[in-house]
């Protein structure tokens, strides 16, 4: 993948075989056929390729972990670790993973088993749920929902910005100043809600 910035990898299943193998099944696009299978033969940690399926420009693969795939893998340690993926993403040779954990300490413990097999770790955000409501949706109000997303759809926060303050009170039918405020508004509510001091 690092070959070809444009390949995409998600993952769409991971199981245990009755052989006791991991099989990982995943959606690439960005990759053609014969190019993208003669690299995974040989790749160490992969064996038994299989294209089983193409929607629009994506095709969908399996593959069985090897004895050095498995090692690497968190996998192992889902089910004792009380471990949910969420989602799994890769371009250019790194992963983007959203897990569900249940603990600060059960982080720490994936943290150091990804570094001890060499890989870089970087936490790029971290949340809490809360009982029976959505923390990120209760916190903020509607018309604040509204002024984020546009913001961030429109390249607000992109570095440079993709579009000015004022034209996105333009956009959005507001002042400059009122987007000022939604936008400083939601924001702390978002960090109230999903950040503590340690």
């Amino acid at each position: 993948m690092r070959a070809n910035p444009a390949a995409e990898l998600s993952h769409e299943a991971q199981y245990w075989t009755q052989s006791g193998k991991i099989r990982f099944f995943f959606w690439m696009s960005g990759v053609k056929h014969d190019p993208f299978e003669t690299a995974v033969a040989v790749d160490p940690t992969v064996t038994n390729l299989h294209w089983l399926d193409t929607v629009e420009s994506q095709h969908l693969y399996r593959v069985d972990f090897t004895a050095v795939g498995r090692n690497m893998s968190t996998f192992p340690m889902w089910a004792d670790d009380d471990a949910i993926l969420l989602d799994a993403q890769a371009t250019e040779g790194e992963w983007r993973i959203r897990m569900r954990l249940p603990d600060r300490a059960t982080l720490s413990k994936y943290r150091d088993t990804y570094i001890n097999h060499d890989c870089s770790f970087a936490l790029l955000a971290l949340y809490q749920e809360t009982a029976g409501s959505d923390l990120l949706e209760a916190s903020l109000s509607s018309s604040q929902r509204e002024v984020l997303l546009t913001a961030y759809e429109a390249g607000y926060f992109e570095i440079p910005r993709q579009i000015s303050q004022r034209e996105l009170g333009s956009q959005l039918g507001m002042a400059s100043q009122s987007v000022s405020e939604q936008l400083r508004r939601a924001i702390v509510a978002l960090i109230e809600s999903t950040l503590e001091r340690q």
